[in-house]
Formats: structure tokens, C-alpha cells, sequence
């Protein structure tokens, strides 16, 4: 699809079905509606204090925010001191169209900003019924802001409980691990490794679970056929395990353990703050029992049961919306900006050597429009770097915290303060 034909089928759907709901403009409102006109839209969860300068820059012809039921959000950008007048935000509810190749959506609220400490900021109350997505413009006497947006924050903060459980969910077959360690001690480790490590929430309790004996899946996931995520079934995640139909385990955080991942040195999966702690998409964090070798399917290494539990600890401080302390370039290929080199915590340095080395994008690549419109939230692996970058890793500042993104020998000192803080924000507006 080229980018004319998405830009055209994205927004006349988008204009064509502007209809009322429960926080829509009133007809005056709907005179002045400046429909975003991006092809691409790129996403903004709550609480991502990294440099976002995609944002900014796109922010007024059209980003997508991430919003959750009951949570109140602050949107805020400095002033342009050369531009006169106030923007207002026009904030759209988006939707998928039936073949998935387009989104349309519904215009539900214009905001105007207060003035505080030469910034626009814009707050509201989300009273969605579940996870959504919604569009941004900005716009003056109906049409779109002429001034900069720079340094925009998104501030989430909810109500929910800053308790869950963990559900480990097995599939398929799989052995010992090389320290000789089964599915039920694993999940004990796992339990003792997030109560260590996750304190500033709390873990109730961890559930065991196996696919086979799922009450409606089952037959598709037999005990004694390894499960290959990426080959054994189109969705790698195994996203409709998710949400465990049994009420008590339900809104756990479900860690679906698989025979082993089928990519090149990668040993887990999660989507980039994922946002949903009951089934269905973007549910699960994706950890294996082996790790293909860089020669192929054909070689493998069974894991430890620390690096299994270090894994699955990292890729879920990614669902919870932690970054990799300093990024790579996966991370550039998924987020589209090559402002973002750490997370922008202050308590988090970021490792310099890692620039100036291959391991980080070193020009600006232009993301293609895809074939069918990014999904809400950005997948993130944990990989094992090449042992010639061994002594660069080792002597970063941020190598013992678990957002660093390379496997490392020696152990993990655990998250910085602002790293769960984070957590613990972003726990409390997921729905659970």
C-alpha cells in the first residue's frame, strides 16, 4: 500500500464516521474539527520520560495515546513564545476497520489547556470501558497549530491496585534446565526474584498453569510436542492463553514459558507497556526453556533457570513500560526515533561506549509505511550480544540494572528508584 493510498483510507474513513459517544463535542465543536492527517502515527504510552522528539515533532498532525478506564492523564508541551493563541486538543477515539488496513475513528473530546510554568497542559479523565487507543491534532480556528510542541510529557496516574499475580503458563514440552531445575521450582524462584526485585509493588502469590489442560485450548497445545514460538503457530506470543479463564487467575500477569523461541539468540518476548492484565492482546510475556544458536534451528543451548528468571524479571519491566537503559538498534527499528538513546530516568546512565560501537544505530533510517497499521505497543527481545562486546558491556554504568539489554556474567543489582516508581504508576492504570 503506498503511503498516499494509506493516508487517503486511514482519514476519509477516519472523517466519514465521526458519530457521537459518551464524551463527544457538541455540533459547534464539530464545525471546527481538524482531523489528524499523518500516514503514520506514532505512539505514546503514559509515564515514557524519554526524549520522544518524534512526538513532538508529530504531535499536532497526529499521535496515538495510549488510555485505560478511570485513569486521569496530564498532556502537556512548552509554549512557543513566537506563536500567538491557545491551541486546542482534539483527542479522537481509534478503531481498526474490518481487514485491519486501516484505522478510522470518532472525534470525543476538545480541550482547551491551562498555563503553568510556560507550558500548555491539558488533563482529563479517561471513561473508556476498556484499553483504547486515541489520536491527537491541535488546532486554532480550525486548522492546525502553526507553533512548535517541544518536550511533551504524557502522565498517566490510576487507582487500581498496586497488588498482582504472576501465571506461569507452560506449553508444550520441556525438560530440566541446565542447573536441573523443574517447572514448579522455577516458578518459586520467579515468585522469591520479583518480591526481591519488584518492591515497590507487591506480588501475591504465582499460579501454575499448563496449555494442555486449558478448559477451550487444550487440544491445540499437546505436553509432548515442543512449542516453537514464531514456528509452531502464527502467534508467537500465544496471546488467547492469556487471561486464564479460572476467576482468581485471570487478572494475573500470565508468563507463557515455551520450548524455546525461534530467533537467533533470543531467549524472551514482551510488548513495550503493554497495558493488559486479562487476556487477549498485548497479554503476555514470552520467556523459552532453550535458546536457538547463532548457526540455527538446528543448535541450541538449554538454559539456566537464573537466566530464565533474569528474563522474564527484564521483559517485565517492559510490559510494566520500562525501557532499556540504553537502547539498541531493535529499539530504533520499533520506535522510529533516533532521539531515544536511554529511557530518561536520571537514575538510570546510559552507556556511552555503546554509541561509538555498532550496537547502536549510527544514521537515521525512514520507517516504511507497513501493510497493515502498528498495533499498539512495540516488541522487545532480550538477546545475547557477540563476546567480542564483552569488555564494551561490562564497562557500562548501567550493565548490573535489568533494563540493560545484553545477557551479562556477572548478576544483576536489581531497578533504580524512578524505574519502580514507574512500575508502580503504570500498575495501578492497568484494569485489574
Amino acid at each position: 500500500m503506498s503511503l498516499s493510498e494509506y493516508k487517503k483510507i486511514g482519514f476519509g474513513l477516519l472523517a466519514m464516521l465521526l458519530a457521537a459517544c459518551t464524551d463527544s463535542v457538541n455540533v459547534a465543536d464539530t464545525e471546527n474539527t481538524v482531523f489528524p492527517d499523518n500516514p503514520y502515527y506514532f505512539s505514546y504510552a503514559p509515564n515514557d520520560m524519554a526524549a520522544n522528539d518524534s512526538i513532538s515533532a508529530n504531535l499536532t498532525h497526529g499521535v496515538k495515546l495510549s488510555v485505560h478506564p478511570n485513569a486521569s492523564y496530564e498532556l502537556s508541551f512548552k509554549k512557543d513564545p513566537l506563536v500567538s493563541g491557545v491551541p486546542e486538543l482534539q483527542l479522537f477515539h481509534l478503531y481498526l476497520n474490518s481487514d485491519s488496513t486501516a484505522y478510522y475513528g470518532k472525534k470525543i473530546r476538545s480541550l482547551q489547556p491551562k498555563e503553568i510554568d510556560g507550558r500548555f497542559v491539558y488533563t482529563f479523565t479517561c471513561e473508556e470501558k476498556d484499553n483504547a487507543e486515541w489520536a491527537t491534532s491541535l488546532s486554532i480556528d480550525g486548522a492546525f497549530y502553526k507553533g512548535r510542541t517541544d518536550s511533551v510529557r504524557w502522565i498517566g496516574s490510576g487507582a487500581y491496585s498496586d497488588h498482582f499475580s504472576l501465571n506461569l503458563v507452560v506449553v508444550g514440552k520441556h525438560t530440566l534446565t541446565s542447573d536441573s531445575v523443574g517447572v514448579e521450582e522455577l516458578a518459586e524462584k520467579t515468585l522469591q526474584a520479583f518480591r526481591k526485585y519488584y518492591t515497590s509493588v507487591h506480588i501475591d502469590t504465582i499460579y501454575i498453569r499448563y496449555a494442555d489442560q486449558h478448559p477451550t485450548l487444550g487440544s491445540k497445545y499437546p505436553a509432548n510436542e515442543p512449542w516453537l514460538a514464531g514456528r509452531s503457530s502464527s502467534d508467537m506470543f500465544l496471546y488467547e492463553l492469556g487471561g486464564w479463564p479460572e476467576e482468581h487467575v485471570k487478572e494475573a500477569l500470565d508468563i507463557v514459558y515455551v520450548y524455546r523461541i525461534e530467533r537467533e539468540l533470543t531467549i524472551g518476548y514482551a510488548s513495550l507497556f503493554s497495558g493488559n492484565l486479562g487476556g487477549g492482546a498485548l497479554s503476555t510475556v514470552l520467556a523459552g526453556n532453550y535458546v536457538m544458536s547463532s548457526e540455527g534451528s538446528k543448535k541450541e543451548r538449554l538454559l539456566s533457570s537464573d537466566e530464565i528468571v533474569e528474563t522474564i524479571l527484564h521483559e517485565t519491566g517492559h510490559f510494566f513500560g520500562l525501557r532499556h537503559t540504553t537502547s539498541t538498534m531493535n529499539d530504533f527499528s520499533v520506535s522510529h526515533d533516533m532521539s531515544i538513546i536511554e529511557d530518561g530516568l536520571e537514575d538510570t546512565p546510559y552507556c556511552v561506549e555503546l554509541l561509538r560501537r555498532r550496537l547502536l544505530k549510527s544514521s537515521v533510517v525512514e520507517p516504511s509505511v507497513p501493510q497493515r497499521p502498528v498495533m499498539p505497543g512495540e516488541f522487545y527481545e532480550r538477546v545475547f550480544w557477540d563476546a567480542s562486546d564483552a569488555q564494551a558491556i561490562a564497562d557500562c554504568p548501567d550493565a548490573k540494572n535489568f533494563m540493560f539489554p545484553a545477557t551479562m556474567d556477572e548478576s544483576f543489582e536489581g531497578f533504580s528508584e524512578q524505574q519502580l516508581e514507574l512500575i508502580r504508576r503504570n500498575l495501578m492504570i492497568f484494569p485489574h
